[in-house]
């Protein structure tokens, strides 16, 4: 088996023994790396700050030089003693209508971007040989283009690979999978330049020989054959795809006997259904918490079932309204995500609606990294309820934990087309029964408790399956009433 996975240097006799040199050491150079990174998250969790602080130093120093927009943003800042919460937050709309400015580069422009991203053949392409090009889903406003350097995809699958892992990676362990490579089957939705789709085309040539990867489509009509004969060791897909290849292997029609991790990213995984399916694929199943402009975030944690930030490469601040830090163990009106790894279209303090939670207590898996202990959605993904004020949001969680203790909940949906009334459809766990009247009954308890079960009324409807919308991440949270500013009631 070496002897055939060498053999694989050597094409046909006619590579160049250079070509060979060369790719054996981009592997060898990939393997260190990766475990270089695995050995930063087990240092002290003020060693992992610290160096967090001088590559966020760099980072705003470079911007501030090579940016006009950075440049006038930082201007005042005291350049020789600064904290992260000195620096001033942005935003996706400034970022783009500045991009030009904003990014550090003179090689590319925003409509030179943009006709990139127009034609599809380009897809798994670098941008002037250096630049990976992608958008953003546009799920809170129009999108933005982000520009990441090769070395950016370089650490997102070093990352993935060192601490991405439920098993922890060993000097033996990248001596085998260079001679057994492990199988990934990314599993998106249909080809795009969506971050989460296009950065599995620019897997980096020293990982290749690691990591065979399978790119398959849940649109396509031949995915689950696909899957079936590519025999993954590591699966990776969103949430409402993994609900479909969980039911195929449910019924029979799958079986995925190596499989050895799953990895759900971009949508939010119901807790019951993460331990149904631990049962179903018979591995752990991970969340990777990332977003287009910072895709090497935070990696899913076997242990906790959290997320631990790469805070020597990503500062993750969870914050109220006011942009101030909330106490662990609260939950954030928002984040403020700072990538320091790239220096070509600097993210510093980029305000995303997430709602998360922080851990309170160190997490038992031996990484020191700061550890996410839930996220509970979006700030966009609210409801409404009329009162005499006029129209009042609210938080989808004030139902969703009514629906989590009446039922084994496989997935759900909140659907409000009116704002006296929403539409709860509920897709049980297989083998699961409903009971209607119990969970009528604890709905009116949990409406009771935030008194609004004189105003609103949920009503409950179970579904066989609950399906994502086309090629669109599944929308947990579907609101049709719309409010205008001068509508909403303020609360004092």
């Amino acid at each position: 088996m070496l002897f055939c996975r060498l053999d694989q240097f050597w094409i046909a006799g006619q590579q160049k023994w250079s070509d060979v040199a060369m790719e054996l050491w981009e592997t060898i150079e990939f393997g260190a790396r990766a475990l270089i990174l695995k050995s930063g998250a087990t240092k002290s969790l003020e060693a992992i700050k610290r160096r967090g602080s001088v590559r966020l130093e760099h980072l705003v120093k470079h911007a501030r030089a090579n940016s006009s927009f950075w440049r006038d943003k930082l201007a005042g800042l005291n350049m020789g003693s600064f904290e992260l919460a000195d620096l001033p937050t942005t935003n996706k709309a400034e970022l783009m209508d500045n991009f030009d400015q904003a990014i550090t580069v003179d090689d590319l422009h925003r409509d030179e971007a943009e006709n990139f991203l127009e034609d599809e053949s380009n897809i798994g392409k670098f941008f002037n040989d250096k630049y990976a090009l992608s958008r953003t889903s546009g799920t809170q406003g129009r999108p933005l283009v982000v520009v990441q350097p090769k070395a950016n995809i370089e650490l997102l699958f070093a990352l993935q690979v060192s601490r991405g892992n439920q098993h922890s990676i060993s000097l033996s362990d990248a001596v085998r999978h260079f001679v057994w490579p492990a199988r990934l089957a990314a599993v998106l939705f249909k080809p795009g330049f969506y971050a989460s789709a296009t950065a599995f085309q620019y897997m980096p040539p020293g990982a290749k020989h690691y990591v065979e990867t399978q790119v398959l489509c849940a649109s396509d009509d031949d995915m689950i054959e696909r899957l079936a004969e590519f025999r993954p060791t590591h699966l990776t897909a969103y949430a409402s795809v993994l609900h479909d290849i969980a039911r195929h292997i449910e019924t029979g029609r799958l079986s995925l006997p190596d499989l050895e991790q799953v990895v759900n990213i971009s949508e939010r995984l119901m807790p019951q259904a993460r331990e149904h399916y631990k049962c179903v694929f018979g591995t752990p199943v991970l969340d990777n918490y990332s977003m287009g402009e910072c895709l090497f975030l935070a990696n899913g944690c076997p242990t906790s079932g959290g997320m631990h930030i790469n805070a020597d490469w990503a500062l993750l601040e969870v914050v109220d309204e006011n942009n101030k830090p909330v106490q662990h163990g609260e939950k954030g009106a928002k984040v403020l995500v700072t990538n320091l790894a790239n220096h070509v279209q600097p993210i510093i303090r980029y305000e995303i609606g997430d709602i998360v939670t922080m851990a309170t207590q160190p997490c038992g898996c031996g990484s020191n990294m700061p550890l996410i202990d839930h996220i509970d959605g979006r700030d966009s993904e609210v409801l409404y309820v009329q009162t005499d004020q006029g129209l009042r949001p609210i938080q989808p969680m004030i139902l969703e934990i009514a629906l989590i203790h009446m039922l084994h909940l496989r997935e759900y949906q909140l659907i409000q087309d009116e704002d006296t009334r929403i539409h709860a459809l509920i897709e049980p766990l297989p083998g699961t029964h409903f009971d209607r009247d119990r969970a009528n009954r604890i709905m009116h308890e949990q409406l009771q408790t935030y008194g609004l079960d004189d105003s609103l009324n949920v009503d409950l409807q179970t579904v066989d399956n609950l399906k994502t919308d086309g090629d669109r991440k599944f929308q947990r949270v579907v609101c049709k009433v719309k409010a205008e500013e001068s509508e909403l009631a303020h609360a004092s």
